[in-house]
């Protein structure tokens, strides 16, 4: 297959400058500042459910919290399912018909099952909640990975992909800080329990609602090449499975992309029934332990926030592989210190939570930067929808297996399973980087991301 260096920018218009950053072409301010409160709003949907998870099982359904564990990969393994079979439907149906629609669409999706959440009273009706926000979660998850590979010039690639990793680390400590304190608020005013969580969830669907809305009125529309493609999707899918089998860097972003989504669910989910149900065995009641809970997990989105920027300024100066190589090492000493604490709300506790946050940024904005650049702007959405699929293979393994050793090994049993898998993957990124050399500083020679391939049958 031929890769053909193309003139994508030729009479387009400069891309939008901020500071420092610098927008690919063709990016409006109006579309720059949408993409960037995105970055913020988008965290509490696709993370909030999960976190929220154990609140919902005891408060409003009164499930016994020995069933916790079981039920909560049963719920998160359906939901990957759901995205394995639609996420590279969705990226490569974005390399035809554009971003903007797919992603608000799927907002609105994701929305309603929040809301479904909230009027359910049994564990089927979670089901069909979880069922209905996969559908926008297979839509959303892979929108935010193409955008953060559309949106940023070569040269600004990893800064920008810092400051988006700052914003997303402030939506979810907004999520798990602000709105994980919703229900002891609306306790205090009189409601019980079971409806205090039920109104944080109506809450959580409206800003999905408000969101969907600011994406369709200010995201840019149209695809990256101004045309849409009129080959078959099939083709598209094609194409894009090609192109992971001729780059073995886009191999490492695979599997790359197999340990950050792991990583985003591990800490919404299994650290969150982790650290509630210690905090339960202190004496303290749902809406105290989610509360507790939701202050260890601002502190590791915490760490991801305040490393975001250096992360973010490094993938601009060295080789992004080497920091794909880097990332995941340090992800796999994380997720082990943790994982090892008998008592997580210690001073080696509040350790591992620091360098679980850094590591699972690293791992995310080196994943996201190699990605970009690796990338064909023509199949970018097919290629990211590609990891995508690997990013729920990942989920769905961690979530499967996850539950089970939480209710039968150890209630941190999740949190060693994924250092391991990050150790692994690591292991994978240092073999290719020593393959090509172990490069250490970064070359615009590298970047694909201003090329386009050839389409037709072969």
């Amino acid at each position: 297959m031929k890769n053909l260096n193309n003139s994508l920018s030729a009479g387009a218009a400069p891309g939008y400058r901020l500071g420092p950053l610098e927008f690919a072409t063709g990016i409006s301010g109006r579309n720059a500042w949408t993409y960037l409160y995105v970055c913020m709003a988008i965290m509490p949907v696709i993370s909030f459910l999960s976190f929220s998870q154990p609140y919902v099982l005891s408060e409003v359904i009164g499930l016994p919290v020995e069933k916790h564990g079981q039920i909560t990969g049963l719920l998160t393994t359906m939901q990957e399912i759901v995205v394995l079979l639609l996420v590279s439907f969705a990226g490569g149906l974005s390399d035809r018909i554009g971003r903007r629609p797919i992603y608000a669409a799927g907002t609105l999706i994701a929305g309603a099952g929040f809301a479904i959440y909230g009027l359910a009273n049994s564990v089927s009706d979670l089901f069909v909640g979880r069922f209905i926000y996969a559908i926008g979660l297979s839509c959303v998850g892979v929108m935010i990975a193409v955008t953060a590979a559309d949106y940023p010039a070569e040269s600004s690639r990893g800064k920008l992909a810092g400051t988006g990793g700052v914003l997303n680390g402030l939506g979810i400590g907004l999520a798990t800080a602000l709105f994980a304190g919703l229900p002891a608020l609306f306790k205090a005013q009189g409601l019980s329990s079971a409806d205090a969580g039920r109104y944080m969830l109506f809450f959580l669907a409206g800003l999905s609602v408000v969101t969907a809305v600011i994406m369709q009125a200010g995201l840019k529309g149209g695809t990256p090449t101004g045309t849409r493609s009129r080959i078959s999707l099939r083709r598209v899918l094609q194409i894009g499975i090609q192109q992971g089998r001729e780059n073995p860097r886009l191999l490492v972003c695979y599997a790359g992309s197999f340990i950050s989504r792991a990583d985003l669910t591990l800490v919404a989910t299994f650290v969150s029934l982790w650290l509630q149900r210690v905090a339960r065995d202190e004496g303290l009641d749902g809406p105290a332990a989610l509360a507790k809970a939701g202050l260890m997990f601002a502190l590791i989105q915490g760490s991801s926030l305040l490393w975001a920027p250096v992360a973010g300024t490094l993938l601009d100066r060295f080789n992004r592989l080497a920091c794909v190589v880097g990332a995941l090492f340090l992800g796999a000493a994380g997720y082990t210190l943790l994982g090892l604490q008998d008592h997580p709300f210690s001073p080696m506790g509040y350790a591992g939570c620091v360098l679980v946050g850094i590591g699972q940024m690293s791992v995310i904005l080196s994943v996201t930067a190699l990605l970009g650049q690796e990338t064909p702007v023509n199949v970018r959405g097919s290629v990211i929808g590609l990891a995508g699929f690997c990013g729920g293979v990942g989920i769905l393994a961690t979530s499967f297996a996850g539950g089970f050793l939480f209710d039968y090994w150890r209630i941190s049993g999740p949190i060693l399973l994924v250092g391991a898998a990050n150790l692994a993957a690591f292991a994978f990124a240092l073999l290719i980087w020593l393959r090509n050399g172990r490069p250490l500083r970064i070359s615009s020679t590298e970047a694909r991301s201003s090329t386009t391939i050839g389409l037709g049958d072969h």
